[in-house]
């Protein structure tokens, strides 16, 4: 029984320390793009409060920005999802981005990206510059 409280002592303790890391890389993330394209052209689409949110999972929309285009620019170096933006016939606003009262011109752009317990600083600044870079040639800002 001891051995059986130890494990899930150890368990919930590995739990706590992954989640703790993917969210700070996932903060990482979100201020390297920023940081990079600006405040007005990067939206958080996720939840305010930090007790509503995964800690891994960055849903972020950028403004005037075609997600379709912009996975096309970077799915070889970047592994992401286009976060529902648009049903694939139409181009229509997902019904998920709607209920989380996304404005068109973010939810258009936005991605889905997630980070892991094994995720790297690298990897994140890596992932940050390529999405940057991509975003800003989609806006003619390069």
């Amino acid at each position: 029984l001891d051995l059986d409280l130890d494990l899930d002592l150890d368990l919930d303790l590995q739990w706590k320390k992954n989640a703790q890391w993917m969210e700070t890389m996932r903060h990482r993330l979100k201020k390297n793009l920023i940081d990079g394209l600006g405040e007005g052209i990067v939206r958080d689409n996720g939840p305010f409060f930090h007790r509503e949110r995964l800690p891994n999972t960055l849903s972020v929309g950028f403004k005037a920005v075609e997600a379709g285009e912009l996975l096309n620019q970077i799915q070889m170096q970047v592994a992401c999802s286009a976060g529902s933006a648009c049903h694939a016939s139409g181009g229509e606003l997902s019904s998920v981005l709607e209920a989380m009262a996304v404005p068109t011109e973010y939810a258009r752009g936005t991605l889905r990206l997630s980070t892991g317990p094994d995720t790297t600083e690298q990897e994140i600044d890596d992932a940050s510059a390529i999405i940057v870079k991509a975003v800003k040639t989609q806006l003619g800002m390069i």
